[in-house]
């Protein structure tokens, strides 16, 4: 694969360090600093300076993040300061080609994407209109993925994880989940063999069943670990973006990493709750019964009514004004003001006649779910 070039004359001279702690709101106050242009006080007295640049063993720079306390006042004060570079297609339709490269000004997350499918470019372009971000760029072991990806977020293609994690202070690893840990090994051996520096950078996964302790020796190597876990189904590689901000997300790892990435997400408005690792199979089970599993649960009404003398087109058209009118009431009023139907009438003799006329795989889930809503009528029944 390729490697994409990097402009270093787009690169700041100075920069700064992120001690890890005291990171609570760190993001969102940097975000909203940087949406106003300004930050309140500017490098008034006591605001610290930029540090000079320090190299690695490697050759190189380290993180271009500031401390805690001089997030927002040190990026303000450095005469290096430029507007963040955002995907080319949007320079364009503004009057401004730019071409994709990298140009991080000082304190800003410098955001790297390993994969570039779904998961990959959505997440990248989404957390890349952050005014906190900029998108360096994307490694896939498909080159016109990741070239296709780079058109459409920015950033440059990168050969190797290895190549992307110099390149970034914040790691972003997209691949199918039986693929992160190879993607770790490669990147732990380099930074092992003194290739690659990982200090005080966050390496983020985005699978839903697996924890961040995947990540094995993240902390010895100077990497700050978490997982970060969308509650949405992406069906596209460039539209789902758009649809990210109404998403709920799911966060496990490191103190300090959790608490960056928590404040980057709320700043952009998303929902997040924190689960602790242990949980995440429970977690990630939970979401695929409300996501995969529905999926085939329509299916079995849609085949129910096959049988009925529907086609397939016609059944699956004739159940979709029923299936959205139901969830989107659930997401407005929650599942006990939601239920409908003869469980919450008492009506058995009618769920007494649809376990006769059903059969197999179709019966069972009948039966089990409607257990399952008779729970939610006592339930609610309880509550009042």
């Amino acid at each position: 694969m390729r490697h994409g070039r990097l402009h270093r004359q787009d690169a700041p001279d100075r920069q700064l360090h992120l001690r890890p702690q005291g990171c609570q709101g760190v993001a969102a106050g940097f975000e909203q600093r940087t949406r106003r242009g300004l930050v309140e006080g500017g490098a008034g007295a006591g605001a610290p300076a930029p540090s000079p640049a320090v190299a690695d063993a490697t050759g190189a720079a380290a993180p271009l993040v500031p401390t805690a306390d001089a997030w927002g006042d040190a990026i303000a004060a450095a005469p290096e300061r430029i507007p963040a570079p955002k995907h080319a297609a949007r320079a364009t339709a503004e009057g401004a080609p730019v071409p994709p490269r990298v140009c991080a000004g000082p304190g800003r997350l410098r955001l790297a994407v390993v994969g570039a499918g779904k998961v990959g470019c959505s997440l990248g372009r989404y957390l890349g209109e952050s005014a906190a971000v900029d998108v360096v760029g994307f490694c896939s072991r498909d080159e016109a993925h990741a070239r296709e990806a780079v058109e459409f977020a920015g950033g440059a293609v990168f050969a190797s994880p290895i190549e992307a994690a110099r390149a970034a202070n914040l790691l972003l690893v997209t691949t199918p989940d039986t693929s992160i840990a190879d993607v770790w090994a490669e990147l732990a051996r380099a930074a092992r063999a003194g290739e690659l520096s990982l200090r005080d950078k966050l390496v983020v996964h985005c699978s839903g069943a697996l924890a961040s302790g995947i990540f094995a020796g993240a902390r010895k190597l100077g990497a700050h670990a978490c997982s970060v876990h969308p509650l949405y189904a992406m069906s596209s590689r460039f539209d789902c973006w758009r649809e990210l901000g109404r998403a709920s997300f799911t966060l496990e790892g490191d103190d300090w990493a959790v608490d960056l990435m928590a404040g980057l997400l709320r700043a952009r408005g998303n929902q997040v709750t924190r689960v602790a690792a242990g949980a995440k199979t429970r977690y990630h089970a939970a979401a695929v019964m409300a996501s995969n599993l529905v999926v085939g649960l329509f299916d079995m009404a849609a085949g129910e009514l096959v049988r009925c003398g529907f086609d397939r087109a016609e059944a699956e058209a004739a159940l979709a004004p029923l299936f959205l009118g139901n969830a989107e009431h659930i997401a407005k009023d929650g599942v006990e003001s939601s239920l409908t139907g003869p469980t919450v009438r008492g009506d058995h003799a009618t769920i007494d006649a649809h376990l006769a006329c059903l059969d197999g795989r179709d019966r069972q889930a009948y039966q089990l779910l409607t257990e399952q809503l008779g729970d939610i009528v006592r339930r609610r029944a309880t509550e009042g």
